[in-house]
């Protein structure tokens, strides 16, 4: 007879390994790399507006489509509060719309050897109007004192736990533990947040309930926002009118999520106005055939929230995703956008 003693060891190796779900994923050298890989990736700039542009080119009903969100991380050197924070701002349309106050938070990033998570914790400013205007100025909020914070509460604060999930990093709350007053239906409400990060893209759904669990807040196909990660891109504008003075203007910076830049083309008496706006993202085909992702540059007579009909198209370039420049030249009037080189480089 065979000795089955080998197989049966085998056997009891294999379900030693089953028993341990955290063996083969977010063991703590994947925490500290997910922490560093959070750090590193999430600070920037963050637009959902090409999925709100790629919805609307799609005919979707507006009632479906996402409305537009702008985030931003920047992280900051403030050891009083911890070795890794980042404070965060969120505007309720493009990074020029209205500033959200309720999700102006610093937050500090641990691993939770306990929870086998990375553990996103946010605080709140005291004075919120005296740090609104600096939010995104590293070299001010250096050195930020944690008497300068208080705890966060209502509908987004409460921590957040990353996970990895195959490529991506996967954070959501606890169930029930984010809870607010809504004030305007006068029910009190739980909120549950998801957030799916990768490098080039920040996904976020969040969902309130009331007590009996009918949903109060939040989208009702749960889908997510999708916020893409922004490039800064340095551009400049040369407009030689017939009856005036050359006009030009350099240093201009625009991301390209979909960044809007307002002008005034002055010819003589004459002003218009006129605006710039880059956009990279997925451009929907209905044949199919030409479901490509692009970098749009274009500008435009009229203002930003004009009805589209009512602008003029001045001028536009289309290229590649992955380029890192963009123009034209039509006439007297020539635009160009391009990605600084980095430092050092």
């Amino acid at each position: 007879m065979k000795d089955r003693a080998p197989l049966r060891a085998a056997f009891a190796t294999i379900a030693a390994l089953l028993a341990l779900p955290a063996a083969a994923t977010n063991s703590p050298i994947e925490l500290q790399t997910a922490l560093a890989r959070l750090m590193a990736g999430l600070p920037g700039e963050y637009d959902s507006e090409p999925q709100r542009f790629f919805e609307a080119e799609y005919k979707t009903p507006p009632e479906q489509q996402h409305q537009r969100v702008y985030r931003r991380f920047t992280r900051i050197d403030a050891p009083d509060i911890g070795a890794n924070v980042l404070v965060a701002t969120v505007h309720d349309g493009d990074k020029y719309s209205k500033f959200d106050a309720a999700e102006f938070q610093v937050w500090t990033l641990t691993v939770d050897e306990a929870r086998r998570t990375v553990r996103m914790s946010p605080r709140r400013f005291r004075d919120t109007a005296k740090y609104q205007a600096i939010a995104t100025d590293t070299d001010r909020l250096e050195g930020l004192a944690a008497s300068e914070l208080v705890p966060a509460s209502g509908a987004a604060g409460c921590d957040l736990h990353w996970r990895l999930v195959g490529t991506q990093l996967r954070a959501r709350t606890d169930p029930g533990t984010c809870r607010t007053k809504l004030q305007r239906l006068g029910v009190e409400a739980s909120f549950d947040w998801e957030w799916l990060f990768n490098e080039e893209e920040l996904w976020i759904s969040f969902a309130g309930r009331d007590a009996g669990g009918r949903l109060v807040m939040g989208r009702a196909d749960q889908t997510h926002w999708r916020l893409m990660k922004a490039r800064s891109f340095e551009c400049f504008v040369a407009y030689r009118p017939v009856g005036g003075p050359d006009q030009v203007l350099n240093g201009l910076a625009m991301h390209d999520r979909g960044d809007v830049l307002r002008l005034e083309l002055k010819d003589g008496a004459v002003t218009r106005p006129a605006f710039l706006e880059l956009i990279r993202g997925v451009w929907p085909s209905n044949s199919g055939r030409n479901y490509l992702d692009l970098l749009r540059f274009s500008m435009y007579e009229g203002r930003p929230e004009d009805p589209p009909e009512s602008r003029r198209l001045l001028g536009n370039s289309t290229g590649s995703a992955a380029t890192d420049r963009a123009g034209f030249t039509i006439g007297n009037l020539s635009a160009r956008c391009k990605l600084p080189k980095p430092a050092g480089g």
